[in-house]
């Protein structure tokens, strides 16, 4: 709310006094022109003689031409031999100078002094080729941009194929005079000397190492969309630069100021547009970034310029001084607009937050204070750091992290509320930053430490060094990280498999319990059943039995009814046989008497009549015989009917008697099956009753034993947290392991490269 306010009084300012600004540069006295170093009158003896027996039109070893101007800026296999205006960046002054290998000439002295100042001379003021050629100082390559505060499309911008080679290698690391992290990837930049080293904050490892041969880097800031870095610094007394790079290619883009003593502060708008240079020389000092030209400077500090930034809208500029001055500016035009005053010692620092509605500051007073904009009032004020506060930082969140003399860095709310602090810093805390995205602190002390927090946990992450050492040094380093690495990835998949065998142990114990009281409880239904159908099966047959015992008694009653019916058979049969043979016997004698008496009649009748009389009396006795034999026949006849049908009463009583004893038999073995088949269910009742008592138990049991293995199934808190932090300790890992080995890669191709060049 407070930057659209003033918006319409600072645009329309800023356009008047930049017209202002550019009249006055028209009036500006033209220097006196000093006479011109040039390739074909100093150069080209001077390189015939040293090097031209190597890089001649005939013999280009290493692709390098010295003996004509067109070879010499066409340069070789390295790349551009002369960078016009700038032999600190010139590879070919580098390598005859012995700042960088391959040293130059080879196995031969290095160049007399007053032959290189003369080569440095004729670089430095624009490396012409003779008397009539004009230097025209080259724009710088970086185009203005669109303010904005949005997270950049694509991925985050991180170092491509940059040198890991140091430019310069030390035993000691030097303190850390700058830090800085980009705003949107795992980035940091730490100075070194003569160098800048990029490192990966999720990694730890080394991205880039750019070099500064202008001197040290005494304040190093990311652009607001990270796809620049700026530095600043060089040699106190003596020489002040800032240089900003693409970070993707490690390339210089712009290279702004030529102050006479080292830059201690200076910053990059948010639109690429301008840079802020200030130092010992206590002036503020204002370049536009594309032409390279200084757009204002402004005189209103009393001592040393210690801090510097402008708002992340672009609106206004910040500068603080080493005598506890203040100061905010317009950006555009330099117009003062609000002096700050509150600290009582030297501002080390200054941050804006993101919103750009305040702005915040700290001091060797150990305070770190917020201020507003439309007074330049005092918001709030805390102590931070005993000692004094060395470099503050507003987070993405509105959050500041900050570093003291203390050796302790902090991390506090918006309001001023501590949040955490991180020690173990060897010395006093110099620089600070923070990585949004990772959510890690960082800071650098005296001694050259830099350490990597995690913001939430306060665990030390990473502790690194400004002064890395050689390629093939950190190749070895390398390789025992990568080892050190895999074995780590070795041995958190074994406790995770530990881990998860011991879950699965248990679980499979509590599967195999269950199961066991699965088994047994069908086992036990199944008993109860069986215990039901022989209980059942006992009842049917006791039923039967009954029944067959009364059939059987049934059968017993019938079988003694016919038993006396034989009786009563038998004794008609024996009666009806008596009869007949009596009537048999009556019939033989009446056979005999007929036959006597027929005899006799014969006799008689053979007499004639002597016998007559007699066969008178004998014939009516024949006839009265006769007479009774039919008679008597006809008894017997009778009496063989009734004997016959008193024979077959009997046979038939017999045939229903077997008949009955036979049904009786079947009976009876019948009977005796459903005994013996009750003895058998009664005995499989008690069978299943003892099995169904057992099981029974044997379930409480197991019930028991399932509860058991149940109450230690469940996945531990412990467990939990080692199998949490283990798969992530695993994934880092893995993820580690893949960088590290792709990183080998490029650092091998890297020493393959500079061996390749040192052999040309």
């Amino acid at each position: 709310m407070m930057t659209c306010l003033r918006l319409p009084t600072v645009v329309l300012v800023s356009l008047l006094s930049f017209s202002s600004l550019q009249a006055e540069d028209k009036k500006t006295p033209a220097k006196k022109e000093t006479p011109k170093i040039t390739y074909d009158e100093h150069i080209l003896p001077l390189l015939r003689q040293r090097c031209g027996s190597c890089h001649n039109a005939n013999d280009a070893k290493g692709g390098l031409v010295l003996d004509t101007f067109i070879g010499l800026m066409q340069g070789g296999g390295s790349g551009d031999s002369i960078e016009p205006g700038d032999s600190d960046s010139s590879y070919l002054f580098m390598v005859i100078n012995r700042e960088s290998e391959p040293y130059m000439p080879p196995k031969q002295p290095k160049i007399p002094e007053k032959e290189l100042a003369l080569i440095k001379q004729w670089i430095n003021s624009g490396a012409l080729e003779n008397k009539g050629s004009k230097y025209v100082k080259k724009k710088n390559e970086l185009a203005k941009i669109e303010i904005s505060t949005k997270r950049p499309a694509g991925p985050p911008v991180l170092p491509v194929g940059v040198s890991l080679k140091p430019v310069t290698v030390t035993q000691k690391p030097n303190s850390i005079t700058a830090l800085a992290s980009s705003p949107w990837a795992p980035l940091m930049a730490v100075s070194g000397f003569q160098q800048i080293l990029l490192y990966n904050t999720q990694t730890g490892l080394l991205s880039g190492v750019l070099p500064f041969p202008e001197g040290t880097p005494q304040i190093l800031k990311f652009s607001r969309n990270g796809q620049l870095l700026m530095a600043g610094g060089g040699q106190g007394g003596a020489s002040g630069r800032v240089i900003v790079w693409d970070v993707k290619t490690g390339k210089r883009v712009a290279e702004l100021g030529n102050d006479y003593d080292a830059v201690l502060a200076a910053d990059i708008s948010s639109d690429h547009a301008l840079v802020v240079m200030c130092g010992p020389k206590r002036m503020v000092r204002v370049y536009s970034v594309q032409s390279g030209e200084l757009l204002y400077e402004r005189k209103k500090h009393t001592d040393w310029v210690m801090a510097a930034e402008f708002s992340p809208d672009g609106v206004l500029l910040a500068t603080a001084d080493r005598s506890a001055g203040m100061v905010l500016w317009e950006a555009m035009t330099g117009n003062e607009y609000l002096t700050l005053k509150g600290h009582t010692k030297p501002i080390t620092d200054i941050s804006w937050r993101p919103d750009s509605n305040s702005v915040a500051s700290c001091s060797d007073d150990g305070t770190i204070r917020l201020w507003e904009l439309n007074d330049g009032r005092e918001i709030k004020r805390w102590n931070a750091h005993g000692g004094g506060v060395s470099a503050i930082e507003y987070t993405r969140d509105a959050r500041i992290v900050s570093v003291g003399r203390d050796r302790v860095a902090k991390l506090w709310q918006g309001d001023g509320k501590a949040i955490k602090s991180y020690g173990g810093l060897p010395d006093l805390g110099l620089e600070v930053a923070y990585d949004s995205d990772l959510n890690r602190v960082i800071a650098g002390d005296w001694t050259g430490q830099v350490r990597i927090w995690d913001a939430t946990s306060a665990a030390t992450l990473f502790t690194l060094t400004p002064n890395p050492p050689g390629l093939n040094e950190q190749l070895v380093a390398l390789d025992i990280k990568l080892k050190a690495t895999q074995a780590l990835v070795i041995s958190t998949t074994n406790r995770i498999t530990a881990t998860n065998n011991a879950i699965a142990a248990r679980k499979k114990a509590f599967e195999a319990a269950k199961a066991k009281q699965v088994a047994l409880e069908a086992s036990l239904k199944k008993a109860v059943a069986d215990k039901a159908t022989a209980d059942k099966k006992v009842n049917e047959l006791v039923q039967t039995a009954v029944g067959c015992k009364k059939n059987n008694d049934q059968l017993k009653v019938q079988l003694g009814t016919f038993n006396k019916t034989l009786a009563t058979a038998n004794k008609t049969a024996k009666d009806r046989g008596n009869a007949l043979a009596k009537q048999t016997t009556a019939k033989k004698q009446a056979d005999k008497i007929i036959a006597e008496l027929n005899k006799k009649v014969q006799d008689l009748t053979k007499k004639g009549e002597a016998g007559k009389a007699e066969l008178a009396k004998v014939t009516p006795q024949l006839q009265q015989a006769k007479a009774a034999l039919v008679t008597v026949t006809a008894s017997v006849t009778k009496a063989t009917t009734e004997s016959v049908q008193a024979v077959k009463a009997v046979q038939l009583v017999k045939a229903q008697i077997a008949e009955f004893t036979k049904k009786r038999d079947l009976a009876k073995q019948r009977y005796n099956q459903i005994i013996a088949a009750q003895k058998v269910a009664a005995q499989q009742s008690k069978t299943s009753a003892a099995q169904v008592k057992s099981l029974t138990a044997g379930i409480a049991n197991q019930k028991k034993q399932v509860a058991t293995t149940q109450k230690v199934l469940p996945i531990t808190a412990a467990e939990k947290k080692v199998l949490a932090d283990s798969a992530q300790i695993l994934k880092e890992n893995q993820q580690l392991v893949t960088t590290l080995q792709a990183y080998r890669q490029g650092l091998q191709k890297q020493i393959a490269g500079s061996a390749q060049a040192s052999a040309k």
